[in-house]
């Protein structure tokens, strides 16, 4: 079992219709077969927080028109937040994968340890405890 650097963990929700349903997360947010890419907080306010997932979401975007961005579904929409009770809950697993000179608090939201695809339950419930901490228009 991995020791906790983390309290809460973030994804950034892309403008992708199938990702928000009504302003909230969708389950398909949280389906991924090789794992749901997060953040953890690590120690760091809500505002260094958002400031680094809009920093990423600039890098993985760069050479994107708005127009593209647009097309393709790669607008920033949200960022949301689930802690780590909420993650014990559903019984999920969080695995840091550090990104080297990119983002050190990556990690990987997984069915357990040795499963990566979350059960259908698992991502439901997860999109239903989720908590939008940024919107974007």
């Amino acid at each position: 079992m991995v020791e906790r650097d983390w309290t809460a963990i973030f994804r950034r929700v892309k403008s992708k219709p199938i990702f928000m349903k009504d302003g909230r997360p969708s389950s398909a947010l949280f389906k991924d077969s090789k794992g749901v890419s997060v953040d953890r907080d690590a120690g760091r306010n809500i505002n260094d927080i958002i400031s680094d997932e809009e920093r990423l979401h600039s890098l993985y975007t760069n050479g994107l028109s708005d127009e593209e961005m647009r097309e393709r579904g790669e607008e920033l929409k949200a960022v949301i937040q689930l802690t780590d009770s909420q993650c014990d809950l559903v019984k999920v697993c969080i695995i840091p994968d550090p990104i080297d000179g990119e983002n050190e608090y990556h990690a990987l939201l997984q069915k357990s340890e040795t499963e990566i695809q979350l059960s259908k339950s698992q991502a439901k419930t997860l999109a239903k405890l989720a908590v939008v901490v940024k919107n974007y228009v």
